[in-house]
């Protein structure tokens, strides 16, 4: 079954990517070629560095999941817990990386286990929050922030794990991070290309009404693409998972802008050209996980770890 999905989607993204790189082209024959131009050609072909980086680890499964799963935790984190000091806040930056990789291998080794931590984090979180004054060295706001980082990227990587390790978990993978990515870049095609109404201005200067409703359509199109991912889901499952997704997948990116605006950076690293840091680039993914994971336990789950 893991074969034949794989093979299906090279296929789909072989034909997306076709697709892609022709309308780029007819852009360039059209308008000339343009430094937004170049910026977008060079976006989509690092698309395939950054899927192949979830999903061939995926596809092996054990040790390969679990060592992207924590890489790209502890990538992400570091940016994270940077960007906090950049604001003058000073989390425990060593001790919230080392949990959270703890959380990632217990997620690994008893399923659902991240299902009943991660609100008992999340409540543990705001509690902490709702105590801690504004001194960035006291002990609460350093533990405030450290908890964040557990929280995101960490606990959300851990759904991740749990997951990719289950029978029919490289098939969740291809399905939400395919919509995820595909919702992210498509409002971006989109909004570049024909967008002339800001929808956050503040938050998110560069989103548009046209880029974002793009996006949703382009979503649900591909959703129904990526079916043989997910034979099991129904019609109705399968739209609803992907409507949902893509709102997932938007209020991650504004919630990313959110915590980049609070402190005054535009990105949260320079590791990616022209899109930033890791987390710049994984921040949906991240954000949809528990989400999907929750969707799931809701309507039903297919296949044990």
């Amino acid at each position: 079954m893991k074969e034949e999905i794989a093979i299906r989607l090279l296929y789909t993204l072989g034909v997306i990517f076709a697709v892609a790189a022709a309308g780029l082209l007819v852009s360039f024959a059209v308008k000339g070629r343009t430094a937004a131009q170049t910026q977008m050609g060079t976006r989509f072909g690092l698309e395939v560095l950054f899927l192949a980086g979830i999903f061939i680890p995926t596809y092996f499964g054990g040790p390969w999941l679990l060592a992207a799963a924590c890489i790209l935790g502890v990538l992400c984190a570091s940016e994270l817990y940077g960007t906090f000091e950049d604001g003058g806040e000073i989390p425990w930056k060593r001790s919230g990386i080392l949990i959270g990789i703890g959380l990632i291998l217990l997620a690994d080794r008893v399923p659902d286990v991240v299902g009943w931590v991660f609100p008992g984090l999340l409540l543990f979180y705001w509690v902490v929050r709702w105590l801690s004054g504004t001194d960035p060295s006291s002990v609460l706001v350093r533990l405030k922030r450290t908890l964040f980082g557990i929280l995101y990227p960490f606990a959300c990587l851990a759904f991740f794990v749990d997951l990719g390790s289950r029978e029919a978990g490289f098939g969740y993978v291809v399905l939400y991070y395919g919509l995820a990515e595909v919702n992210d870049s498509a409002a971006y095609l989109v909004g570049s290309t024909v967008g002339r109404h800001k929808i956050f201005p503040k938050l998110s200067p560069k989103k548009t009404v046209e880029g974002v409703l793009g996006g949703v359509l382009l979503t649900l199109g591909l959703a129904y693409a990526l079916w043989f991912a997910v034979p099991d889901f129904s019609a109705v499952k399968l739209g609803v998972a992907a409507m949902i997704i893509a709102a997932a997948g938007l209020s991650g990116d504004l919630f990313a802008s959110r915590l980049k605006r609070r402190v005054g950076v535009k990105d949260y690293g320079e590791a990616v050209p022209t899109q930033g840091g890791v987390l710049d680039v994984y921040d949906a993914f991240i954000f949809v996980a528990p989400i999907f994971y929750y969707f799931l336990r809701f309507t039903g789950m297919s296949g044990g770890s």
